[in-house]
């Protein structure tokens, strides 16, 4: 009979055995925090949508209909590549957009942009490799690249997005220097966080200098539909007739998040390159074949104009709210679509106390620094208008306003 082993205290416990920090690999510990939910009442914070408007009902039908249809397809692993024929309505709906001709061999599916983004990382970038993206620009791109050890350089942006003649400026000085720029990562379209929309004039230039310097082009286009004051210039895709370009999109702000659909588009050589880097055995075939479903009912056009009506009345509903009660300690450009706004604050007001100060009244706003990748910010708060309905934007914004007349008055006091 085996008497039952005795734990002593010699014995290691397993939280002790293992020294975890000296086991990490070295990028866990030069990235900056994944963005979160607030518990706050008033969670101005997270770019997500709205709930309520969540398609629930469609999709469970959608899913009901794709699970009848092929079960067996449905359930089991698909490639990596992703399901063909949710990959051709992309490549429909991308060609009638562009006028150019694209194919599903152009198309790979995703898990999200956030994994678009860290494929087309993983696949042209190694440690030392330089990538340019904007200051600001979205956080989750910034994590991607220095998890691959690329270095990060950044240029200046503008109420008009990314300024091209700085992109010039360090593309010929980087030449000059014997350094090639593999990337200029970019969200042309209502940008994340600054809500800026790069003019037509500048993304001709940005391609121009793409085929200039031999850079590939990667298009954000996240936000893709929610636009609140008509539609946006002419896609880089488009003006690069699709060579040269990576352009990443989602369902994440027009369907669903928690359905993590993204895809990038490009051409088949490039999309060839990203496949061949996937370790996930590609997503998730049951989703795919669910929002095809969804697709094919026909109410997403409907449903995306829908979620654009409403989202504009919250732009407008903040952007009022911001001037009512805290114009005296920012200023900001209205957007013209997605789901934020980029507050400029007065001289004399930093980032992160203005960030303490709005957590004590109940509000989560994001500090700026969080969108720089080699510094700066500390003059800028985001502020998210998509998930909270109008009468909470404004008692949340009011709360905000008496956060920033507080760090005021200490600034004044000093």
């Amino acid at each position: 009979m085996y008497a039952p082993t005795t734990v002593t205290a010699s014995t290691p416990s397993p939280d002790s055995a293992f020294d975890l920090e000296a086991l990490l690999a070295p990028a866990v510990g030069i990235l900056g925090p994944p963005t979160s939910l607030s518990p706050l009442p008033y969670d101005l914070n997270a770019g997500v949508p709205d709930r309520p408007s969540l398609p629930w009902r469609e999709l469970a039908e959608a899913a009901r209909v794709a699970l009848e249809a092929n079960a067996g397809e449905a359930l089991t692993y698909g490639g990596v590549a992703g399901y063909e024929p949710l990959r051709a309505w992309i490549a429909q709906r991308q060609s009638a957009e562009t006028g150019l001709t694209v194919t599903p061999a152009q198309i790979t599916l995703t898990s999200g942009s956030a994994q678009a983004i860290d494929t087309i990382a993983a696949t042209f970038l190694g440690p030392g490799d330089q990538v340019v993206t904007g200051a600001p620009t979205y956080p989750g791109a910034i994590r991607a690249f220095k998890a691959r050890a690329a270095s990060i350089l950044d240029v200046p942006q503008d109420d008009d997005g990314l300024r091209t003649d700085a992109l010039e400026a360090l593309l010929r000085a980087e030449r000059a220097a014997g350094r090639r720029v593999k990337l200029v990562y970019v969200v042309a379209t209502y940008d994340n966080p600054s809500g800026a929309t790069l003019t037509l004039e500048r993304r001709r230039h940005l391609a121009a200098l793409s085929r200039e310097y031999g850079t590939l082009i990667v298009e954000d286009d996240a936000y893709a539909g929610i636009d609140l004051d008509g539609p946006p210039p002419t896609s880089l895709y488009e003006i690069t007739g699709g060579h040269g370009i990576l352009r990443v999109g989602t369902f994440s702000k027009t369907i669903a998040s928690g359905l993590r659909v993204g895809w990038v588009v490009s051409e088949p050589r490039i999309v060839q390159r990203l496949n061949y880097m996937r370790f996930d055995n590609g997503a998730s075939p049951f989703i795919h074949h669910t929002v095809l479903a969804y697709l094919e009912a026909g109410t997403y056009d409907a449903h995306v104009a829908r979620l654009c009506a409403l989202y504009r009345e919250r732009r407008d509903a903040s952007a009022a709210a911001l001037l009512e009660h805290c114009e005296p300690y920012m200023t900001f450009k209205r957007p013209a679509g997605g789901f934020f706004h980029w507050l400029h604050l007065r001289p004399g007001l930093e980032a992160q106390t203005v960030f303490e100060a709005a957590q004590r009244h109940g509000v989560a706003v994001t500090p700026g620094p969080s969108y720089y990748p080699n510094g700066g910010g500390n003059d800028r708060i985001r502020l998210v208008y998509s998930a909270l309905p109008p009468d909470d934007l404004r008692a949340g914004i009011q709360r905000l306003g008496a956060a920033l007349e507080e760090v005021a008055g200490t600034v004044r006091a000093r």
